[in-house]
């Protein structure tokens, strides 16, 4: 991973995510209702969600504490990019924090700083089919559906169907 820049916007700090964050990561990343489409189950323990977030800063090119003010981490945004022209996220933003535009905010500030900075063509997420506050989420910051992918991820809820939406440059 490179360095992740810290961005800003009003009512907003996306800050580079580090391994103190864990405490505050583990409110959303433990609450089943926030983890329900996930691949992997919520946590139960500190040690999954420092597990987790070591393995979102090894695979990421950019990762971030999702913020009001710079301080508690109220979620994260990652930015993967698997070919040099296509970027893809993955937020999670606690319960409690939904709601207030922090999520496309967050999507807005770094589909910036991919299109410029890292220079990819296309920006993508894979959301579970049912998913509709992540499909809205996406749609709001202009991604549109590209694809339905048949089978393509096991949750606790068993093998479920999902979306690619995307956005280009």
């Amino acid at each position: 991973m490179t360095v992740t820049p810290t961005l800003t916007a009003p009512g907003i700090v996306l800050r580079p995510l580090i391994p103190t964050d864990a405490a505050a990561l583990f409110i959303a990343l433990s609450d089943p209702d926030v983890q329900l489409y996930r691949r992997a189950p919520a946590h139960t323990a500190l040690f999954e969600t420092q597990a987790y977030i070591a393995d979102t800063l090894a695979k990421s090119r950019a990762a971030w504490a999702i913020t009001i003010e710079g301080s508690e981490a109220l979620g994260r945004l990652a930015l993967r990019v698997p070919q040099p022209d296509t970027g893809e996220f993955g937020i999670v933003i606690r319960a409690a924090a939904q709601g207030r535009g922090l999520g496309l905010k967050a999507i807005q500030l770094a589909e910036d700083f991919a299109f410029g900075d890292v220079g990819v063509r296309v920006l993508r997420a894979n959301i579970d089919i049912e998913n509709a506050a992540s499909r809205g989420l996406f749609a709001r910051a202009g991604f549109q559906i590209a694809a339905h992918l048949t089978a393509d991820r096991t949750t606790d809820l068993g093998v479920r169907d999902s979306v690619l939406m995307e956005k280009l440059r």
